[in-house]
């Protein structure tokens, strides 16, 4: 099964006459410590980081999300009586937009160390269901991480910062390459694949998936190899902060995939829409550091287990009390067996769905769904008003 994740990415599309004001705030922002090294454990919440930070004295629960600004919900907003100073457009994920207001906080506090005087949008997070499912206040954004070194080790799951590269420990053996900032602070990083160039592509811890590059570089791909082999995706397997996505993507599997020093064979990736994505499913193989002032990412791989691909090429989201199919792989057991978008999941291994309330669909979304470890699934599914009985085997798509 494919999973339906939320993607927390969002791009700032200025207006005219907010473009320097807005450059301006996100730019702002200090440590209170001069020479510092802490660390934090962190949680994942449907493959996302969770930190704890404290404002006011209370603590909150944040995304750690290089693809975005720091960002606020609406109501810790209120409660922290945030005022607006600038609105701006912003695009996300999904290729949606939306406006966007931006305030300042005084101080979020990280552990023990303090971030002065950062600029942080205010977001509807909870409209979405895959976003309220995961419960948070806000995110950690480039626009702070970007003020100090970070070393991310999802194995232990704690994420150490300081002010200077040396206490970070990065081997010299560690697999390396550059990015460029975008105003946000956001890396961006070329990609390489089967010798085509890939740029614009976003180092996005606020991303649950794994490697995603563009259309144009499919459309790039397959010019070059017309015989190039690869697998549709039709449907919403993603949403964003203002809403599902609804696209074709193409998986595939890639003879070389190089990103600076590191080099990756047969890696299976996506291609879909504008930008590409790199995210935490990618990360979690590695230890990762992050340093903005030599504009430098290095990864200390970590034991791992091969990609598998074995799935029943479907995922589900909710729609209003249903739980629907809302993406599909082409010739996966799940189109071969006749399902459809929109066909409603009545039940899955005996286990009913019809009048799915929001925690049960928040649960499912927070396990990844525990179909994902099923090698067999036995389905009902609701099609123009006819139930009909489905028995699903996982297959690996990409298998010779």
């Amino acid at each position: 099964m494919k999973k339906s994740i939320p993607i927390l990415t969002f791009f700032l599309l200025f207006a005219s006459c907010n473009i320097i004001k807005t450059i301006k705030i996100l730019k702002k922002g200090t440590v209170g410590q001069k020479n510092y090294r802490e660390q934090v454990s962190f949680e994942t919440r449907a493959g996302l980081i969770v930190v704890k930070v404290t404002i006011n004295g209370k603590e909150h629960n944040f995304i750690y999300d290089s693809g975005a600004t720091n960002c606020v919900t609406k109501e810790l907003a209120k409660e922290l009586n945030l005022k607006p100073i600038v609105d701006q457009t912003a695009t996300d994920s999904e290729g949606k937009t939306g406006g966007i207001q931006f305030a300042m906080i005084d101080e979020i506090k990280l552990g023990k160390i303090s971030f002065l005087n950062t600029a942080a949008a205010i977001i509807d997070l909870n409209a979405i269901p895959e976003l309220a499912c995961l419960h948070v206040d806000g995110l950690i954004g480039a626009n702070l991480m970007r003020k100090a070194l970070w070393q991310i080790d999802y194995a232990k799951q704690t994420i150490v910062f300081a002010s200077h590269i040396d206490s970070l420990h990065v081997p010299a053996n560690a697999f390396s390459f550059s990015f460029s900032p975008m105003i946000s602070g956001t890396p961006v990083i070329e990609v390489e694949v089967d010798g085509i160039k890939s740029t614009g592509n976003i180092f996005d811890t606020g991303s649950t998936g794994e490697i995603t590059l563009s259309a144009s570089a499919f459309k790039t791909i397959r010019k070059k190899d017309p015989n190039f082999k690869f697998l549709r995706g039709i449907g919403s397997s993603s949403a964003g902060l203002y809403g599902k996505g609804n696209d074709t993507n193409y998986l595939a599997k890639v003879d070389m995939l190089k990103m600076g020093t590191l080099s990756l064979a047969n890696h299976t990736i996506e291609f879909k829409r504008k930008d590409g994505n790199l995210g935490s499913a990618f990360f979690k193989d590695y230890i990762v550091t992050l340093d903005w002032h030599q504009k430098k990412i290095w990864f200390v791989p970590q034991p791992k287990t091969e990609q598998q691909w074995e799935t029943f090429g479907f995922s589900v989201s909710k729609d209003n009390t249903k739980l629907v199919v809302s993406y599909l792989i082409e010739n996966s057991p799940a189109t071969i067996a006749g399902i459809k978008l929109g066909d409603e999941v009545v039940s899955v291994n005996g286990e009913s769905y019809e009048n799915i309330a929001g925690e049960v669909y928040c649960d499912l979304l927070m396990k990844q769904s525990s179909w994902k470890k099923e090698i067999k699934l036995q389905m009902v599914i609701r099609s123009g008003g006819v139930e009909k009985t489905i028995a699903l085997e996982k297959k690996n798509l990409f298998a010779n």
